[in-house]
C-alpha cells in the first residue's frame, strides 16, 4: 500500500459518517432548531412520548432507580418493557455525561448522529463487499443516510439505530455463510433486536430472506446447504437468545397492552389501492372460497378469475409505490405511500444492474424477487399484516420500506462499479426505463417533480453517456495519434467520474432541502410548559414528608407531563400501556382509550382523585378556578401549586363490595358510575352527584343547526359551510362544586364560562369529565362548542353537582383506615394500616400480569382486581404489616438465558480463533 493510499485508508469512511450527520447538523443550524435555535423537529410522538421517556430514563440512571418499574410514567407500569421499545440505544446511556440544560440539544443530536451512522456502516458494507475505497463510498452511504425512510421516519427516533446497523448485519449474513466467520453476524443481529425489537423483526425476517437468495446464488451443494442453515440457525439463537434479559420482559409486558387490530385479513385486501378498483376482485376471490367450502368442481376457472381480477388492482398499486421511488417528494411523515426514494441515478443504475452480463441471473432473479416482495408487501393486506408484528399499525404504514432502498443501493452500486462496461444500448434503455418509472408518479404533472427529476435524470444518463461516444474513427489515426485519443479518452472518464460526483452532491443537497422545508418544526417556547417556575414547584412539593404520593398538571401539555417534569404522575401515551389501566381510567371519567395506549389526566371530579392517590396539581396558567377540595399552597411566577385537602394515600379500607363493582356495567355515565363506585366504597347509600334537580340546561345555537336534543345532555347537530357554536347552559339551583362530562363524535375545540368569564378552554378528541369550579345558586355555566363548517355530530354533554355533605361523610369513612408507608422502594412498598373494621384495603397500584405479590403480616395474601386493574387486599379488623412486592419473573429468566447465550457464544469464539494461539509478541495475528 503506497503513502496516498495508507492516508486515505480510512478518510472515505469519515466522510461517510460526516457527510449524513455534517449536512443535517447544517441544515439544523440554519432553520435553528435545537440546540442551535429555539425551534425542534419534536414532531408528534416525539413531542409527547420520546423525549419525556430519555429525559426520565436519564434522570433514573443518574439517581441509580430501578430498571424494573417506574412510577413516572403513568399509574406506574413495567420498566423493561418501556425500555425495550423506547430506551434501549446504547447513545441514551450518554446521557448521563450531559449536563441537566444540554439534555434536550443532546436529544436533537441523536438523530443526526444515527443517520451519521447509517452512511459509515453502509459504506463499509460496500467497502467490505466490494474491495473499493474511493469518494463513493461517502456518497452512496449518503443516499442510504439520508433515504426518503430515513428523513421520513428520522422523528421515531428509537428506530434508527436498527435501520443503521442493518449494513453490518447483512455483511455479518455473507461473511457467515461466505467465510464461515460469525462474530460479526451474531454481534449485529444481537444489537438490532436488543436496541429495538420492533424494527428488529423487520430486520430478522430480512436475514432470513438474505439466507435464501445466497444459497440460490451461491450454493455449491446440499451438504453446504444444510451446513449453512444449521450454522446460521445456531448464532441466530444465540444472538436472540442474549436479547431475553429485555425482549422476555417486553414480550411480557405486551400481554398486557391492546394491540389495535388483531385479526389476520380475511379475503383479498388491499392497501392504497381504492376499494372501488378492488371490488371485483374481492368478489371473485370470496366466490373461490365458497367453492372451495362447498367442494364444488371447476376450481380451476374459479382460480384464473380470482387472479385475473387481481391483476389490475395490483398492478394499479405498483405503479403508485414505483411513482414514489421519485425525487421532490415530500415523503411520508405519518400517512400516505412508502418512503421508497434513495436516488435518482439509483433509478437508472438499478436497471443497469439487470442488464449487465456480469452480473449472474441468479443474483439478477434475487434482486428482483427482493423489490417486488417488498411492494406486494406494501398491497397486500396479508403481507402487509405479517411484516408488522401481525397486526396493523396505526399511521406511520409501511414501516419496512427501507429494506427496499438498502436493496436498490446495493444494486446501483453493484452497476456503478461497472459503468464502463456498459453500452450505448443499455445506458438509452436504462435511462428510459427510469423515465417510466418516474412518470408513475401522480405528481407527475407538478412543475418542482418534473424539473426536479428530469434534470438529475439527463445528467446521470449524459455522464455515463458520454464516455461512450467516440471523438474520432480509430482506424483513420496512427499511433501517436491513437495514444492521445486514449489519453483523452482516460481523461474524459475522469471528468466523467468528478462530474457524477458533483451530481450526487448536488442532489442530496437539494433533497435535504426539500425536507427542510417540508417537515413541521415545533417552537420550544414553554417546553416544558412553565419551566423554571414549575420545576420551582416540584421542589417545593418534594419536600412533602409523604414517602410516596402523585401529582399532576391541570392541564396537560404532553401526554407524559409527569416523565416530562420529573414526578409522579397519572397520564401516559405509550404502546406499553396496561390496557386494564387504560379502561380503568376510562370508567373513571378521564380521555382515555384502550386501542389509543393512552389515559389523560385533566383535572377531574374529586371522587376519581380519591382513588388515584392523588395530592397535588400544578396549574401553570396563573388562572385558579375556585375549588373547595383544593388549597392554593404554593406559587412562583405564573405557576401554582394545588394541595388537595380531600387526600387518601396509596392505600385505604374500604367496604368489600368494592371489590365486587363491576366497572364496565357503568362506561356510558360517569357519574352515575362514580356514585356506585363512591357507595361500593363507603357503604353510604347517598348519590354524591346530583344530576337531576341541581341545575337546568338550556341549549344555545349560535348558527348551528339543532337536529335533536334532550333534557339529558345530548344532541346532534349539523352545520354549512360556516363554522359556528353551540353552547349548553347551566342555570344553578343549589350551592356547590360542578363537573361536566363531554363525549364528542368529532374533535371540537370547546370553553368553559362561568358567569360571563371564561375559565379555560380544551380540545379533546376523548369523552372525559371535566371540573369547572365552585358554584352557588343561580350562577350560569356555558360550555361553549365550535362546530366546524360542513360537519355534523352528536354531543353528549351531562352536568353534575356535588354533594359536600355526603362526600365529606364518606371521605371520613375511607381515611379512617389507611395505609401509613414506613419504606416505599422502585419495586417494594412496605406500610402498616389499622383496620377499624374488617373490609377490603384498596391500593391505587395496577397489577401488571402477576408481578406484584402481596404478604399481610408475614404471610402472602391473595389479590382481589378493584376494575380488573388496581391491587385490593381484604383485611380483618385490627392492625397489619403490609408488604408489596414487584417481582418480574420474565426477566429472572430472561438475564438467565442472556447469560448461557453470552457464555456459549464466547466459549464457541475463544474455541475457533483460540487468541492465545496466534499471540506473536504481545500482537494477534489476523
Amino acid at each position: 500500500m503506497n503513502t496516498l493510499q495508507h492516508k486515505n485508508k480510512h478518510l472515505y469512511l469519515l466522510l461517510s459518517f460526516l457527510a449524513p450527520f455534517g449536512s443535517l447538523v447544517v441544515l439544523m443550524i440554519i432553520a435553528g432548531y435545537t440546540p442551535f435555535g429555539n425551534k425542534s423537529m419534536l414532531y408528534s410522538d416525539m413531542w409527547h412520548q420520546y423525549y419525556p421517556f430519555f429525559k426520565a430514563f436519564r434522570e433514573t440512571l443518574r439517581e441509580g432507580k430501578s430498571l424494573l418499574y417506574t412510577w413516572n410514567v403513568g399509574m406506574g407500569l413495567d420498566y423493561l418493557g418501556l425500555i425495550a421499545y423506547y430506551l434501549a440505544s446504547p447513545l441514551n446511556l450518554l446521557s448521563v455525561l450531559i449536563p441537566e440544560g444540554w439534555t434536550l440539544g443532546y436529544f436533537g443530536l441523536l438523530v443526526p448522529l444515527k443517520l451519521g451512522f447509517a452512511g459509515l456502516f453502509f459504506a463499509y458494507f460496500l467497502k467490505k463487499m466490494f474491495g473499493k475505497n474511493d469518494i463513493f463510498l461517502p456518497l452512496f452511504g449518503w443516499f442510504y443516510g439520508m433515504c426518503a425512510w430515513a428523513l421520513g421516519y428520522q422523528w421515531n427516533v428509537m428506530w434508527l439505530d436498527t435501520f443503521a446497523l442493518l449494513p453490518l448485519l447483512a455483511l455479518g449474513t455473507i461473511s457467515l455463510l461466505r467465510d464461515k466467520k460469525f462474530i460479526l453476524y451474531t454481534v449485529t443481529l444481537f444489537l438490532s433486536v436488543f436496541i429495538n425489537y420492533y424494527v428488529g423483526f423487520f430486520v430478522c425476517i430480512f436475514v432470513l430472506l438474505l439466507f435464501f437468495c445466497y444459497q440460490i446464488c451461491c450454493c455449491k451443494s446440499i451438504k453446504r446447504l444444510a451446513a449453512d442453515f444449521v450454522r446460521i440457525g445456531i448464532f441466530t439463537l444465540l444472538a436472540i437468545g442474549m436479547t431475553a434479559i429485555l425482549m422476555l420482559p417486553a414480550l411480557a409486558a405486551l400481554q398486557t397492552t391492546q394491540s389495535s387490530v388483531n385479526a389476520f385479513p380475511d379475503g383479498f385486501a388491499m392497501n392504497i389501492v381504492s376499494s372501488t378498483l378492488c371490488k371485483e376482485a374481492k368478489e371473485a376471490w370470496k366466490a373461490l372460497k365458497v367453492a372451495k367450502e362447498a367442494e364444488e368442481a371447476g376450481l380451476g376457472k374459479l382460480w384464473f378469475t380470482a387472479l385475473l381480477a387481481s391483476f389490475r388492482p395490483v398492478l394499479e398499486g405498483m405503479r403508485q409505490v414505483a411513482g414514489n421511488m421519485g425525487a421532490g417528494l415530500t415523503p411520508t411523515f405519518k400517512e400516505g405511500l412508502p418512503n421508497l426514494y434513495c436516488g435518482v441515478g439509483t433509478i437508472v443504475l438499478m436497471f443497469l444492474f439487470l442488464t449487465s452480463r456480469r452480473v449472474k441471473v441468479r443474483e439478477k432473479i434475487c434482486c428482483c424477487f427482493l423489490l417486488i416482495l417488498f411492494m406486494l408487501s406494501f398491497l397486500l393486506r396479508q403481507l402487509d399484516y405479517i411484516w408488522h408484528g401481525f397486526h396493523f399499525p396505526n399511521m406511520i404504514p409501511y414501516r419496512f420500506s427501507f429494506l427496499f432502498s438498502f436493496v436498490m443501493l446495493y444494486m446501483a452500486y453493484r452497476a456503478f462499479l461497472m459503468r464502463r462496461q456498459f453500452e450505448l444500448y443499455q445506458i438509452i434503455p436504462a435511462g428510459m426505463l427510469a423515465l417510466c418509472i418516474l412518470l408513475c408518479s401522480d405528481h407527475y404533472k407538478d412543475t418542482t417533480y418534473i424539473i426536479f427529476n428530469s434534470v438529475f435524470l439527463l445528467l446521470y444518463v449524459t455522464t455515463l453517456v458520454l464516455p461512450k461516444i467516440p471523438l474520432k474513427k480509430v482506424s483513420e489515426l496512427d499511433l501517436n495519434a491513437k495514444k492521445q485519443m486514449a489519453a483523452g479518452r482516460k481523461l474524459q472518464r475522469q471528468y466523467c467520474t468528478w462530474a457524477l460526483a458533483g451530481i450526487m452532491c448536488v442532489e442530496l443537497v437539494l433533497n435535504l432541502v426539500n425536507f427542510g422545508m417540508a417537515f413541521p418544526y415545533t417552537s420550544l417556547v414553554g417546553y416544558p410548559k412553565g419551566t423554571t417556575d414549575t420545576a420551582s414547584m416540584i421542589r417545593y412539593m418534594k419536600e412533602d414528608k409523604d414517602l410516596f404520593y402523585r401529582a399532576e398538571v391541570t392541564h396537560t401539555q404532553t401526554l407524559n407531563d409527569a416523565a416530562l417534569n420529573g414526578y409522579n404522575g397519572i397520564s401516559t401515551f405509550t404502546s406499553s400501556a396496561n390496557v386494564n389501566v387504560t379502561k380503568f381510567m376510562q370508567y373513571m371519567g378521564y380521555g382515555a382509550k384502550d386501542t389509543y395506549n393512552r389515559y389523560s389526566f385533566e383535572e377531574s371530579s374529586p371522587v376519581a382523585n380519591l382513588f388515584l392517590n392523588l395530592k397535588y396539581m400544578i396549574e401553570r396558567d396563573g388562572r385558579v378556578e375556585e375549588n373547595a377540595y383544593f388549597d392554593d399552597v404554593w406559587h412562583f411566577g405564573n405557576v401554582h401549586l394545588l394541595e388537595n385537602n380531600a387526600y387518601l394515600p396509596l392505600g385505604f379500607l374500604a367496604e368489600s363490595y368494592l371489590g365486587e363493582l363491576v366497572f364496565a356495567e357503568y362506561e356510558d355515565n360517569a357519574f352515575v358510575f362514580q356514585n356506585m363506585l363512591f357507595s361500593s366504597a363507603t357503604g353510604l347509600e347517598d348519590d354524591v352527584w346530583n344530576v337531576d334537580s341541581a341545575f337546568t340546561l338550556n341549549y344555545i345555537a349560535n348558527g348551528t343547526n339543532i337536529v335533536t336534543k334532550s333534557p339529558s345532555g345530548r344532541c346532534s347537530y349539523s352545520n354549512d359551510a360556516t363554522q359556528t357554536t353551540l353552547v349548553y347552559q347551566y342555570v344553578i339551583k343549589e350551592d356547590g362544586f360542578f363537573c361536566v362530562d363531554l363525549n364528542m363524535t368529532a374533535r371540537n375545540n370547546f370553553a368553559v364560562w362561568l358567569n360571563g368569564k371564561e375559565l379555560y378552554s380544551e380540545s379533546i378528541a376523548l369523552p372525559q369529565t371535566l371540573s369547572v369550579s365552585q358554584v352557588k345558586a343561580d350562577d350560569v355555566v356555558e360550555i361553549k362548542i365550535t362546530c366546524k363548517g360542513n360537519s355534523s355530530g352528536t354531543i353528549t354533554i351531562r352536568g353534575g353537582l356535588m354533594n359536600d355533605e355526603v362526600f365529606r361523610k364518606g371521605y371520613d369513612i375511607l381515611a379512617a383506615s389507611t395505609l401509613e408507608l414506613t419504606s416505599f422502594e422502585d419495586t417494594r412498598i412496605e406500610g402498616i394500616i389499622d383496620c377499624n373494621r374488617d373490609g377490603l384495603m384498596y391500593t391505587s397500584v395496577p397489577q401488571n400480569g402477576e408481578n406484584w405479590s402481596v404478604t399481610v403480616d408475614g404471610e402472602e395474601t391473595e389479590i382481589v382486581l378493584v376494575g380488573d386493574c388496581m391491587i385490593g387486599v381484604p383485611l380483618k379488623q385490627g392492625t397489619h404489616e403490609i408488604v408489596l412486592t414487584y417481582h418480574n419473573s420474565a426477566f429472572s429468566l430472561g438475564w438467565k438465558v442472556s447469560l448461557i447465550c453470552f457464555i456459549l457464544f464466547l466459549s464457541i469464539a475463544l474455541w475457533v480463533y483460540k487468541p492465545w494461539k496466534n499471540k506473536v509478541k504481545g500482537k494477534y495475528q489476523k
